[in-house]
C-alpha cells in the first residue's frame, strides 16, 4: 500500500507532475517563455545535441535564482561534464553536502539517450515549479543532475567513452575521467537516492527497473529500495499506461556485479534506481516513461524522506559493526536472486597496503571516503568501517575486479608488527593450513621473540629473526606442513616488517 501524503495519494500527486512540461511555472514566466531543449523545439524529431545543451543549461541558470550549473569533469576528450544544482532556497555545496539530496543521471551510455532529455526538462520544471509539494520538498532538499556524464559516447551516440571503456563498469575501479567525475559526487554529496537512467533494445515490456542486488548492500537498506521499485515505479508507470517489468536475469544482467552503479550506490549506502526504457518506440514515448519512473522516485522520496535517513543511519552502523564480526561473511558474487559460490567465510578485518599500493589506490581512498591508519611503510584499512562493502573487491585478490592484492589481516590489533603477525598465525591454524602442531608453534615462538625485540627497538635483531623467519616458512613449505595461501601471506607480512625495520636503520 502507498502511504497518504499530506491527504492526498501519491498517485495523486504523481499526475499531477507528469506531463510534457512538467510542474507548473510561475506567473513570471509562461510556459513559451522558459528555455527548451533542441529535443522539445524539434517536437521531439532528434536529440538535443551537446551544444544545445550547453545553451540551454546557461539560459536557466541565468533566469532561475534556484539552479546553479557547474563544469565539475571534464570527458576523455576533454568535453565538460556539468552538475546542476536545483533548490528553493538554493544552497552552497558545503550546504547541500550537510544536508539531503537526490542525484539524477543520464546517459552513462551514450547511445541511451532518452533519459538525458527527461533529465533535462525535469531541472527546468523543478527549478520554476509552483507546485506545492515540490516545493515543500525543495525546502528540505536539492536536486542534483548530470545529464550526459559521457558526453564524447552521446557524441557519437556510441555506448562507450572514447577508450571504449563501458563507463557503467568502472564504478569501482575508476579507470575514467567520467567516472572519477561521478565518484567525487557520490562521495562528496551523499546523496540519498541516486536514479541511474538507461535504454535497452525493444518494447515488451516498455520500461524495466531494478534495485540493488549486491549481497553486501545492507539488507534494510535494499528491502527499502525494493519498496521503491515494487510500491512506487511500477504502480505509477503502469497507471500512466507503461507495461512493466524487473530488469535482467538470475546469474546474468541485472545482477551483482560491483563495478555498476546500481550495485555501487547502495554499497555506499544510498537507495538506487536503475531504469531501462525500451528502444522499440518513439523517441517522445521513451522520454515521457522515463519521466514517469523518475516522478514516482521523487513521490517515494516525499513520501520515505524521514525513513529514508533512519534506513540510511541504521545501514552505516550496521556494516561497520559487520566488518568486524566474525560471523558475518563477505560475498565475492551471488545475489538477492542467486546463491553465490564464491564466499569469504572468515573475513579479514582489515587490508595491510605498502607505500607503493598506497600510491596506487590513493584516488580509491579518495573517492570512497575510507578511514586509514598510516604506518612508516604503509597503511591499514580496516572493516570496521561503512566502507566495509568495498574494500575486499578492491584490495582482495580473490576478488574478481581488485586493483591491488593488498595483505588481508585477521586483527585489528598493532598492525605491521610481529604481535599482530601471530594473530595471522592464530588465523591459518583454525583454517586448518598447517599439517601439525608443531609446525606452527615454532613460528609463534619465533616471532615471539622478535616482538620482544621490536617493543625494546632493537632493530638489527628484528631484521635478523625476520630473515630467520622466511627461512622457517621455505623448510615448511618444502616439507609440506604449511599451506599455500599461509605461506604466502605470512611471508609477505615477514617482508614489509622487514622493509619498515631497515628503513628505521
Amino acid at each position: 500500500m502507498m502511504r497518504k501524503l499530506r491527504g492526498f495519494s501519491v498517485l495523486f500527486i504523481v499526475a499531477l507532475l507528469i506531463s510534457v512540461t512538467g510542474f507548473a511555472t510561475p506567473s513570471a514566466f509562461a510556459a513559451e517563455d522558459l528555455p527548451k531543449t533542441g529535443f522539445e523545439m524539434r517536437n521531439g524529431e532528434s536529440w538535443t545535441t551537446l551544444e544545445e545543451e550547453y545553451d540551454y543549461l546557461t539560459k536557466i541558470d541565468e533566469l532561475s535564482d534556484n539552479v546553479r550549473v557547474t563544469q565539475e569533469g571534464t570527458s576523455v576528450l576533454g568535453k565538460p561534464i556539468h552538475l546542476i544544482r536545483v533548490g528553493n532556497p538554493l544552497l552552497t555545496d558545503e550546504e547541500i553536502a550537510d544536508g539531503r539530496n537526490m542525484f539524477i543521471i543520464g546517459t552513462p551510455h551514450g547511445n541511451e539517450p532518452a533519459g538525458r532529455e527527461m533529465a533535462l526538462s525535469l531541472i527546468r520544471d523543478i527549478a520554476f515549479t509552483e507546485d506545492p509539494e515540490m516545493l515543500a520538498l525543495l525546502k528540505k532538499t536539492t536536486f542534483l543532475f548530470t545529464p550526459t556524464p559521457n558526453p564524447d559516447g552521446r557524441q557519437d551516440n556510441r555506448r562507450t567513452n572514447e577508450w571504449r571503456l563501458d563507463n557503467n563498469r568502472d564504478n569501482l575501479n575508476l579507470t575514467s575521467p567520467e567516472n572519477e567525475f561521478i565518484a567525487g559526487v557520490l562521495s562528496y554529496f551523499n546523496p540519498d537516492i541516486t536514479v541511474d537512467l538507461h535504454e535497452r533494445g525493444g518494447n515488451d515490456p516498455d520500461i524495466e527497473a531494478l534495485w540493488p542486488r549486491n549481497l553486501n548492500v545492507d539488507a534494510e537498506l535494499r528491502e527499502l529500495n525494493v519498496k521503491l521499485v515494487e510500491e512506487y515505479v511500477f504502480p505509477v508507470a503502469q497507471k500512466d499506461g507503461w507495461t512493466t517489468g524487473l530488469y535482467g536475469s538470475p546469474g546474468g544482467a541485472g545482477g551483482e556485479d560491483e563495478r555498476i552503479l546500481r550495485n555501487m550506490g547502495a554499497l555506499r549506502g544510498g537507495l538506487t534506481l536503475l531504469t531501462e526504457s525500451g528502444t522499440g518506440t518513439t523517441f517522445q514515448k521513451r522520454v515521457d516513461m522515463q519521466r514517469s519512473v523518475t516522478n514516482a522516485a521523487v513521490a517515494f522520496y516525499q513520501d520515505y524522506f524521514d525513513e529514508i535517513a533512519t534506513v540510511r543511519a541504521g545501514a552505516k552502523e550496521r556494516r561497520t559493526a559487520d566488518g568486524i564480526d566474525p560471523s558475518v561473511p563477505f560475498y565475492l558474487d551471488g545475489a538477492d536472486n542467486w546463491a553465490p559460490k564464491n564466499i569469504l567465510e572468515t573475513k579479514p578485518m582489515g587490508y595491510l597496503l605498502t607505500k607503493d599500493q598506497t600510491n596506487d589506490v590513493s584516488k580509491h581512498i579518495k573517492f570512497f571516503n575510507m578511514e586509514t591508519v598510516n604506518l612508516s611503510n604503509g597503511t591499514f584499512i580496516s572493516m570496521n568501517q561503512p566502507m566495509m562493502t568495498v574494500l575486499p573487491f578492491l584490495f582482495d585478490e580473490r576478488a574478481k575486479y581488485n586493483e591491488i592484492s593488498a595483505l588481508p589481516l585477521y586483527s585489528l590489533s598493532k598492525p605491521g608488527t610481529a604481535a599482530n603477525m601471530n594473530a595471522q598465525i592464530t588465523h591459518f591454524i583454525n583454517e586448518g593450513a598447517f599439517a601439525d602442531q608443531v609446525a606452527s608453534r615454532t613460528l609463534v615462538m619465533h616471532l615471539s621473540a622478535v616482538n620482544l625485540y621490536e617493543t625494546n627497538n632493537e632493530v638489527e635483531k628484528v631484521v635478523k629473526h625476520m630473515n630467520s623467519f622466511k627461512l622457517l616458512l621455505d623448510q615448511q613449505k618444502a616439507t609440506g606442513v604449511i599451506s599455500n595461501e599461509a605461506f604466502t601471506n605470512l611471508t609477505t607480512y615477514a617482508d614489509f616488517i622487514i622493509e619498515k625495520w631497515t628503513a628505521a636503520e
